[in-house]
């Protein structure tokens, strides 16, 4: 099934700006498992061309244009972030990015895992957890597995997590799975939220701080202005606009949103992404310390 395009959009630059981590290329498809089915999807000139199991294609098409944002006047929001030259080349080299509307209880973990980890790691982490709790998905041969439920995590108690290879994470992710599994905690609720409410409750989970909280907001909670800020994106902000000093967090954050507004969110990962590609070190591990 194909989806039009009608506005500046491309797929991988979407799929591997390190905003998600289940999605999987195998020569021109990438294949990923979004709202309990597994999909595989490739740009063409025809726009997108996906399949999906096990629901039908009909339906996903809705939800895969949510998921990918498609609704977002990216042109629009180009003219606004693209003050200077350094974010114009961010944008005319990752031309085509957006952000995903993820679902947030993958996204509040994935990034629970992201602490003091690498990209391939958080990746090996998520899949591990579904491959143990999730259902069994899959198409052309490629094997896949939907993502636990946190009912389902909250039964592995951060014992269970530790010996999956969770590390320190696990008590942090026993304790979401806990909260929320037992249905005292409304996390998509934050939607209707404030961003400072809405993070100021993400902030009270175990484990979550600054860095995390922005990131669920921003990839699945519709807050564009939140700005999460790991060692790239101070780096690229102290170096290009704040003239080498090193403010705070909620300085730089504070920076982004006026400098940016209403789309500091967008701005973030075109900058976020350039860095990275352009100082990754050999390996891609990130500090507990420089994520918070």
């Amino acid at each position: 099934m194909f989806i039009p395009l009608d506005q500046p959009f491309n797929l991988t630059h979407t799929l591997e700006c390190g905003q998600a981590f289940r999605w999987r290329r195998e020569g021109e498809w990438y294949y990923g498992v979004i709202f309990g089915s597994m999909v595989k999807i490739r740009q063409s000139l025809l726009g997108l061309e996906f399949h999906s199991h096990p629901q039908p294609e009909e339906e996903m098409a809705y939800r895969l244009g949510y998921y990918l944002r498609l609704d977002d006047d990216l042109a629009a929001i180009y003219e606004r972030i693209g003050r200077d030259e350094r974010m114009r080349r961010s944008i005319a080299q990752f031309y085509g990015l957006r952000l995903l509307r993820q679902e947030p209880w993958e996204c509040l973990i994935s990034f629970i895992c992201s602490i003091s980890s690498n990209i391939p790691r958080i990746g090996a982490s998520i899949e591990a957890l579904s491959q143990a709790l999730g259902q069994r998905l899959e198409m052309d041969g490629q094997v896949r597995y939907s993502f636990p439920t946190p009912e389902q995590m909250a039964g592995l108690g951060e014992t269970g997590l530790r010996l999956m290879g969770m590390g320190f994470r696990a008590k942090y992710l026993a304790q979401a799975a806990s909260r929320i599994g037992g249905g005292g905690y409304d996390l998509d609720g934050l939607k209707e939220l404030t961003y400072e409410d809405a993070k100021t409750d993400l902030m009270g989970l175990y484990g979550v701080g600054d860095k995390v909280a922005d990131c669920v907001l921003l990839f699945s909670l519709e807050k564009m202005d939140a700005f999460p800020i790991d060692r790239w994106v101070r780096r690229v902000v102290q170096e290009g606009y704040l003239g080498g000093k090193s403010p705070s967090y909620a300085a730089i954050r504070e920076w982004a949103l006026q400098y940016f507004s209403p789309w500091a969110g967008y701005a973030q990962q075109y900058l976020f992404h350039s860095r990275r590609l352009e100082k990754l070190p050999p390996r891609d591990l990130v500090p507990e310390a420089e994520l918070e």
